[in-house]
């Protein structure tokens, strides 16, 4: 949807439910292309309550409630990433709304786990591996039926290799014709390993918050995703940093996180697991080299020209390393 009619969509919903924007906390709007908005997120107070609202022509976000609902019931008194409390939803014309605690609800100042980004200590490492497979062995039966792989990875990679030509981009400008292929190859020749479960949909150490001995997912939606898709997820985010890092340097830093995820791993999730993480870092990489590059999508737009292309060889690199036969 366009700036101007997602942004009175949103208005619609605040004069609805009386949610109050914190003017000086802008939040943001998720973009898929130019001139295109998925959502807007805006921070603020709900009933007194410091809250979050977001409101979104296409998401359904009464699914996504009600999947935080029994996530909640079910990690209860477990140690997995805690998810915030939902104040109110509903519907509207053209869209839906949903209202969350924020970060700032009665907690103490929260942190990062890892403090150099994307640079992390053995410790670090360690505690991530340990609190993402809490986290996956915690969560509750949340029916994902209707997706297979070849469902997902179809989805995925359809945007990722059509949305250029839609958003006027050079197709070949990061990858080749031939290198697409390859990739593609690659995925769809591995993915009967994989199996679709419910996780959520950003499992980052830009998404987590610490606070003492407690780790929240403040904007996280629980979503279809392949098994590994959660550590995927975090080891492109920190690609995503690593303008600072020759590819090399990221490659000793992929497999101090392969290592410790493997370790901490139950015992029946060890078998192909960085397989099945290179399938999932494969979609993610091709998004990123073909859509989020040219685009200049966060952090990308943050960016220097030169950052840029210390980043996009640490994509390159770790393209190599996924078709590496």
């Amino acid at each position: 949807m366009d700036e101007q009619s997602i942004v009175k969509l949103y208005e619609i919903a605040v004069a609805e439910t009386g949610f109050i924007e914190d003017k000086n906390n802008p939040g943001w709007m998720p973009k898929l292309g130019p001139d295109d908005y998925r959502s807007v997120i805006r921070h603020g107070t709900y009933k007194n309550t410091p809250a979050v609202i977001e409101v979104s022509p296409t998401e359904d976000l009464e699914k996504i409630a009600e999947d935080f609902k029994k996530y909640q019931e079910g990690s209860k008194n477990k140690k997995a990433v805690r998810v915030s409390a939902i104040l109110a939803q509903g519907k509207i014309q053209g869209g839906q709304y949903l209202i969350r605690s924020s970060a700032d609800s009665g907690k103490p100042q929260g942190v990062r786990i890892v403090k150099n980004w994307p640079l992390a200590t053995d410790t670090e490492i360690k505690e991530v591996a340990q609190l993402y497979w809490v986290t996956v062995t915690s969560f509750p039966t949340i029916e994902v039926k209707e997706w297979s792989i070849s469902d997902y990875f179809i989805r995925r990679l359809n945007m990722a290799l059509t949305k250029a030509r839609e958003y006027k981009i050079d197709p070949l400008k990061y990858m080749s014709h031939a290198e697409k292929d390859a990739l593609v190859e690659f995925i769809f020749t591995h993915a009967k390993i994989l199996k679709v479960e419910a996780f959520f949909d950003h499992f980052s150490n830009t998404d987590l918050v610490k606070y003492e001995d407690e780790y929240y997912a403040w904007g996280s939606s629980i979503v279809p995703k392949p098994e590994t898709a959660g550590i995927a997820y975090w080891l492109w985010d920190a690609m995503m940093y690593a303008s600072n890092l020759d590819p090399e340097e990221w490659m000793t830093e992929y497999n101090n996180w392969i290592k410790a995820f493997t370790d901490s791993a139950p015992d029946d999730r060890k078998k192909d697991l960085e397989l099945k993480i290179k399938l999932n870092i494969a979609e993610r990489v091709a998004s990123t080299l073909l859509i989020d590059f040219p685009l200049k999508r966060s952090p990308f737009d943050q960016y220097s020209d030169k950052e840029i292309e210390r980043t996009r060889l640490v994509f390159r690199r770790m393209f190599e390393e996924i078709l590496e036969k």
